[in-house]
């Protein structure tokens, strides 16, 4: 047996140096080289450009502005859904959960036809039909990308925010009541400072997702001049590449995200949010009277302007000849036509994707299966340090990992960029995280004792680890499945700069193909793509037998 154990730390440390170190590593030292001299041009270079440093006061102000309206939208609904009888409460929580699965990309595509200072179908209705020109807005600006970043982030604080919520002990605020304190005075004064964590929790999350994003970026921040990290690191792969600027301006990018959980870190080690009940009481349900239906029309307003106006959006799109205010009478099915069976782009891309996402999700519920088993099973030295080693991409942006694999492979005999391969070694480097936390938590549910008593009866490792383990810790690891399946099978910011013709994917297509000025074909593509991702989550819902997951994933 400690042969076994033995094997399986070496197997996870070579994964995981693979995956995570050796590329972050090779991405630290092309940062501070220039050909084979140690440098610190590219970060004189990254932190002294007016370029350089105007896309990161622009992340910088883009994150800021996300994660206070992610607060602001997402606050109110999880307080409403789990604190009051406000109706439609399913409703309300399915607008969250459909608003994070749609890819930001395709929002912001949507949100081009329907705001373009020009051709936006609503701009021109205001100005052409309703003559009032003073009330359209220009999409193509620094207020339009936080719009639609936002409506991808504000998930994250609602989920957080509700689940923490529902957690708190009810006879802490029933005291607060009893002692003279009014609903308001109560909810300030003690459920605030209680959620305060995951409300804190889930806008740095939102912080850091939304200056990590490429695809809206490109599409609403280019044609408007506000350029970003993710976009200036994107252009300097332009011929010829600037790989060392780029490792640089990449290390930016993970500094923001240190800095901001130290922040986080420091501001809750100050305060304390622990209660004193061993079990919670369920709160009492606040009756909103008439301003319930206020707050239901709060949700609905965020539904159409988060889901609704999207997808009907692009639907309409993709049904027209030519897009218009008079796009109903020239209706057609010529685009879908042309994506599914004239562009040989979208069935390579599509496969692609599936084949992609699916490995990925497998081998990270892999690794983390592994790594989970060590660390809560043996007393092996280093498992500790194997743990927080695949922690470390957490608060990656996708481009980052990207930059980081090419700075490594490019160094290596092996050719595989450009490859599937090297896209899957970023997808599954950049989500193991979820992996190991998934079957970390899945394994402590396992009493160990069960897999003792297979190896006393005269059952190897692997067979226990197959007979036992495994399915006793099924619903966790297929939840872990999900929960990189989803964002792996949309991902763009990682695939845009180390795909090839042969290993696009359906997110590079989609982009590509907008890049041309297609907007309906990209519209078909669009709802190809978000019917692929549904139909794929919900066959893989009901092959591993379990319900659909929300990930909650940077």
């Amino acid at each position: 047996m400690p042969r076994v154990e033995a094997l399986l730390l070496a197997a996870c440390v070579v994964a995981l140096a693979l995956l995570v170190v050796l590329p972050l590593t090779f991405l630290l030292w092309g940062s501070m080289s220039a050909e084979g001299r140690p440098t610190l041009e590219h970060f004189r270079e990254a932190l002294t450009s007016r370029l350089y440093v105007q896309a990161l006061r622009n992340s910088l102000v883009l994150g800021t502005w996300t994660a206070l309206l992610s607060v602001v939208i997402g606050v109110p609904l999880a307080w409403a859904v789990s604190r009051t009888n406000v109706p439609g409460k399913r409703f309300i929580h399915l607008t969250a959960v459909v608003s994070y699965v749609t890819p930001p990309y395709l929002t912001a595509i949507a949100f081009v036809n329907l705001f373009s200072p020009n051709a936006g179908i609503v701009n021109r209705f205001l100005r052409d039909v309703a003559g009032a020109p003073a009330l359209t807005f220009n999409v193509f600006s620094m207020s339009g990308l936080v719009l639609v970043t936002v409506l991808h982030t504000f998930p994250f604080v609602y989920l957080l925010a509700s689940t923490a919520l529902t957690s708190v002990d009810a006879s802490m605020e029933e005291s607060a009541q009893i002692l003279g304190a009014s609903r308001w005075r109560t909810a300030l004064a003690v459920t605030a400072p209680l959620v305060a964590p995951a409300i804190l929790s889930g806008a740095l999350i939102a912080f850091v997702n939304a200056i990590a994003l490429f695809g809206s970026q490109a599409i609403i921040g280019l044609p408007g001049r506000v350029f970003t990290l993710p976009t200036r690191i994107y252009a300097l792969f332009d011929y010829p590449p600037q790989y060392g600027l780029a490792s640089a301006m990449s290390l930016l990018f993970v500094g923001i995200t240190v800095a901001a959980l130290y922040l986080q870190r420091r501001y809750l080690a100050r305060r304390s949010y622990v209660t004193l009940a061993g079990k919670s009481n369920r709160p009492q349900l606040v009756d909103l009277g008439a301003a319930r239906h206020a707050v239901f029309a709060f949700g609905a307003m965020v539904f159409v302007i988060a889901v609704l106006a999207p997808y009907v959006t692009l639907l309409a799109v993709s049904l027209s000849k030519s897009w218009g205010l008079q796009f109903w009478q020239n209706l057609t099915l010529q685009h879908y036509r042309f994506v599914l069976f004239e562009y040989d782009v979208t069935r390579r891309a599509m496969w692609n994707s599936l084949l992609l996402a699916s490995a990925a999700a497998t081998l990270t519920v892999l690794i983390g299966s592994l790594v989970g088993w060590l660390d809560l099973r043996t007393s092996l030295r280093g498992r500790k340090l194997l743990d927080y080693a695949s922690l470390i991409p957490l608060g990656l942006p996708g481009i980052v990992v990207a930059v980081a694999l090419i700075q490594f492979w490019l160094r290596m005999p092996v050719p595989i960029y450009g490859t599937l391969l090297i896209i899957l070694l970023a997808y599954t480097g950049r989500y193991v995280p979820l992996g190991v936390r998934s079957a970390n938590s899945a394994f402590r549910q396992i009493d160990a004792s069960l897999e003792e008593t297979a190896r006393i009866t005269g059952a190897g490792w692997f067979r226990t680890f197959r007979s036992v383990t495994l399915p006793l810790a099924r619903p966790g690891l297929f939840a872990g499945w999900l929960l990189v399946f989803v964002p792996a099978v949309q991902e763009l910011s990682a695939s845009i700069l180390l795909f090839s013709s042969e290993s696009i994917t359906l997110a590079v297509a989609v982009y590509n193909l907008y890049e041309t000025g297609s907007l309906e074909p990209v519209a078909a593509l669009s709802i190809v793509t978000m019917l692929i991702i549904t139909g794929a989550i919900l066959l893989a819902t009901r092959l591993g037998g379990g319900k659909p997951t929300t990930t909650v994933a940077g």
